[in-house]
């Protein structure tokens, strides 16, 4: 696939994201502006005015796969008050849709396995001044962000987010085949909602849930056992981490 392709393809996904720009004062073609918020992320630009500057360093080569408004004989970008204003009027469910037909048009026919975890976005607070809890979801294989969701309440609440978005998730990614998560998501109203949906999961069970393991360890007492085949070149240092109290294998070398 040529360099520009991913790029015309991209673009034609933010079509379907509306402009909430009124008809006046419009410098900047929009799709030109949601390309430039994007790539600039990917970029690790995370304030408007870094946006500002990392497009003004790379006009000449933006300039060849976007429309860059052309003023006084030079090509401009858009500045970070235009930036600003524009993401304040964004609808994250439109954005997260174009982003989800980009994935879907790029990745075509392959299976994807989705990782799920909940962080706190420190840098962000609620009205009460809380670091706000993100239940997120990443294709490792990828190393893509596929989606986020704010958890209202504690950590607790982060099955019951991933349930109420379920529908959403696998709209958006039909391709997303498995889930994985640690075992606060091991519960029987969220597993039964997978196979409802026809997806897998691979979520820990862990000793604080004796029924559940218990329940386990009949099951597959029977089950044949296969240890895992190390590389001979590789040495391993097995450590144990006291903080999580898993035992974790470290490639070194």
């Amino acid at each position: 696939m040529s360099q520009s392709r991913p790029l015309e393809i991209f673009q034609q996904c933010l079509q379907t994201v509306p402009d909430p720009r009124s008809q006046r004062g419009q410098g900047h073609v929009f799709r030109t502006v949601l390309s430039l918020i994007f790539l600039g992320i990917i970029a690790n630009c995370t304030t408007p005015t870094g946006l500002q500057r990392w497009a003004e360093i790379q006009v000449h080569t933006l300039r060849k796969f976007f429309r860059m408004r052309y003023y006084k004989g030079e090509y401009c970008v858009p500045h970070a008050t235009t930036f600003t204003r524009i993401l304040e009027k964004l609808s994250l469910a439109d954005l997260q849709k174009a982003f989800a037909e980009f994935v879907n048009a790029i990745v075509a026919d392959s299976t994807l396995v989705g990782a799920v975890d909940g962080k706190a976005a420190k840098q962000m607070k609620d009205a009460e001044g809380n670091p706000i809890l993100m239940l997120n979801v990443f294709a490792q294989t990828l190393k893509l962000h596929l989606a986020s969701w704010e958890v209202h309440g504690d950590k607790t609440n982060e099955p019951g987010c991933l349930m109420k978005h379920l529908e959403e998730l696998f709209e958006m990614f039909p391709c997303l085949r498995l889930l994985t998560g640690d075992a606060i998501f091991a519960q029987r109203p969220l597993l039964e909602a997978l196979r409802k949906h026809g997806r897998d999961y691979l979520f820990q069970v862990k000793e604080n849930q004796p029924k559940v393991l218990k329940k386990m360890k009949e099951v597959f007492k029977d089950a044949p056992k296969q240890e895992q085949e190390l590389p001979n070149s590789h040495s391993y240092d097995r450590r144990v981490s006291k903080k999580r109290g898993l035992l974790r294998s470290v490639v070194c070398g």
